[in-house]
């Protein structure tokens, strides 16, 4: 984008007299700031460190902004802010705020639901474990949020087998009943219902619990081996042998879970990778030496912000209702003032947070591990967008990143085309692909209004002018991919409009006929003919050369069945198109009767009368004029 034009963005921003007395008035200290537009809808939530000079950096004149940055400001006709005592109530606030208003410059959790946790109840007599939605403040202890619930079905399949911790809802010990359950008889309970085991045992079983949810493998196993052996040595040789169970099960299942031994403490490695406008966050739950659980989550960004602002809405979305939270938290990715994201997380905690961004050792390793396992999840997630509703995977998307070098793979794709006749009924078409197939609903066509002559060059930059001007005043975004028909010319100006709109970062190519050459800003670009790549391109060039080629012929058709026809009322182009077949030309029809007129399919009796009239009156009106 222009200096010119960002200038005369924060001069049209700043013109509006209520905008310009509130930024006049801005507190000189940290808060919450909401860009609105005139309809009063948030567009965008932010935080800052001093309200006055963030707010004001929007709407200088001079200042040069990204191109979604300038699209924001363009549609601000409000700025309301919340000032605080510091920048942690500031990263609290902006966390809620975006939560409740959902803005649309914002990032956002593409899946926006409550994940489970298990729930161990630590304030009744005997806890009880169960899976809820929402953590609590009532003294029960929580871990999750688990993202694959398959895995957490499967820890509460083994807690509920190993340690025999009830899951059942009586509120004991005021409610009981005359038998145990089902759940002890299978031996996933110890029946604490029927007095079948005391507190002080029975609390000993949820201590161990919690110890294997909180990865104390090490303790845990050296407290069982130590009751087989006093149970042994009491010649209790059935506890002993139960212990001894138990011992195996454990071993067994953490020798299976074992993560890399390389944190030396409880921490977590959050990696976040980006693919366009969709990212994805791992978070690996590391404590002690074992890999508890790994969390993914989905992100969606319209305006296309880069990794930083992803991961740190992961952070504002995931430690709030994280069960637990540890004194060290690693990045993929450096955010600005890591010291408020630390005093933000020591406060939900209560204890000391450190975030680092690791660069070397086995800090970095755990990092890597968590952006490998992010950038599976994200391929498997676009994988699965692009099998629903056909069966198939389509490789021209994912060939076309590759060939072209694009920072997203292009699963949308607009392609324009213009067509004229001997310089006369200049036309343009739009087609539009998803998936790899022609989505028809977002076809368009255009007529050429100020171009005079043949020019290709100057029709294509007054279509995509008008066509992405109207999606940037509806704040839409276009396809992955724009591909215009031709040579340099044609991506010249495409590359100019777009800029104009705001859309500088779109990928865009050119498509030549004759050499099937795919035109870069780079350089062109020849691929054999049997790349997928290619293929696509061309099913979709010759697409909207199709879809340009009927519409000329519809207005050339038009054109050539206009006639004096046309001004006989209630004889429209069917009718019209009825009476030519029917007697080949206008003088025949002209002095044609009423009962050979009554022959023509589809005309009824008023229709008759209104020609017989006209062509009546015809020779009148002739010499008149």
């Amino acid at each position: 984008m222009s200096r010119k034009r960002t200038q005369q963005d924060g001069k049209n921003a700043t013109a509006r007299p209520a905008l310009e007395a509130k930024l006049r008035l801005l507190p000189d200290s940290p808060g919450v700031y909401l860009h609105k537009d005139d309809r009063g809808r948030v567009l965008y939530v932010g935080k800052a460190k001093r309200l006055k000079d963030r707010v004001r950096s929007y709407f200088q004149a001079g200042s040069e902004h990204e191109p979604k940055t300038a699209e924001l400001v363009r549609h601000v006709a409000d700025v309301d802010y919340i000032a605080t005592a510091d920048e942690v109530d500031a990263l609290v606030i902006e966390s809620q705020l975006i939560k409740e208003y959902r803005p649309r410059y914002n990032v956002r959790l593409k899946d926006d639901k409550q994940y489970p946790y298990l729930r161990i109840s630590l304030g009744e007599t005997f806890p009880r474990l169960s899976v809820v939605r929402r953590v609590a403040a009532d003294g029960a202890r929580y871990f999750g949020p688990y993202t694959d619930v398959r895995a957490m079905r499967e820890t509460l399949k083994f807690a509920a087998g190993c340690f025999q911790v009830r899951t059942c809802s009586l509120d004991l010990p005021d409610r009981t009943v005359s038998r145990p359950c089902l759940d002890h008889q299978i031996g996933r309970c110890t029946a604490p219902c029927v007095d079948l085991v005391s507190p002080s045992a029975y609390c000993l079983q949820v201590r161990q619990l919690i110890a294997f949810l909180d990865g104390q493998d090490r303790a845990l196993l050296s407290e069982l081996k130590a009751q087989m052996t006093a149970h042994a040595q009491a010649r209790e040789f059935e506890a002993a042998a139960r212990e001894r169970d138990r011992i195996a099960q454990l071993e067994t299942t953490l020798a299976g879970g074992r993560g890399p031994a390389m944190i030396g403490g409880d921490a977590d490695a959050c990696g976040l990778v980006r693919d366009g406008t969709d990212a994805c966050g791992v978070i690996l739950r590391i404590r002690g030496d074992r890999l508890l659980t790994a969390h993914h989550f989905l992100l969606r960004d319209l305006w296309d912000h880069t990794p930083p602002a992803f991961l740190a809405q992961l952070l504002r979305e995931y430690y709030p209702q994280a069960g637990d939270i540890p004194p060290l938290v690693l990045l993929s990715h450096e955010l600005d003032d890591l010291a408020t994201w630390s005093a933000w997380l020591t406060r939900l905690r209560g204890r000391r947070v450190d975030l680092r961004v690791p660069r070397r050792g086995r800090r970095r390793d755990a990092v890597a591990l968590a952006l490998k396992n992010a950038a599976f999840k994200l391929g498997e997630r676009k994988l699965r967008d692009v099998m629903a509703g056909r069966g198939r995977v389509e490789p021209g998307d994912l060939a076309l990143q590759e060939a072209l070098g694009l920072h997203r793979v292009p699963e949308t794709i607009e392609c324009f085309d213009i067509s004229n006749w001997q310089g006369r009924e200049t036309v343009a078409a739009l087609v539009y692909f998803k998936g790899g197939k022609p989505l028809k609903a977002r076809y368009r066509r255009f007529r050429i209004r100020n171009v005079a002559g043949p020019d290709d060059v100057a029709s294509m930059e007054e279509v995509l002018d008008r066509y992405y001007g109207k999606l940037a005043a509806k704040l839409e975004r276009p396809a992955d991919l724009v591909v215009v028909d031709g040579g340099v010319g044609q991506l010249g100006r495409a590359r100019a409009v777009l800029a104009r709109h705001g859309f500088a970062d779109t990928d865009l190519i050119g498509l030549a006929k004759r050499e099937e050459t795919i035109m870069r800003e780079s350089g062109p670009l020849q691929l054999s003919r049997r790349n997928p790549a290619l293929q696509l391109l061309q099913r979709v060039r010759d697409e909207a050369h199709r879809f340009a080629i009927t519409y000329h012929r519809l207005l050339r058709d038009q054109r050539t069945t206009a006639s004096e026809l046309d001004l006989i009322p209630g004889i429209g182009r069917v009718k019209k198109l009825s009476l030519l077949h029917h007697f080949g030309s206008v003088a025949r029809l002209r002095s044609a009767t009423a009962v050979e007129l009554a022959e023509v399919r589809g005309l009824h009796e008023r229709d008759v009368a209104r020609i017989l009239s006209y062509f009546a009156d015809q020779p009148e009106r002739d010499t008149h004029d």
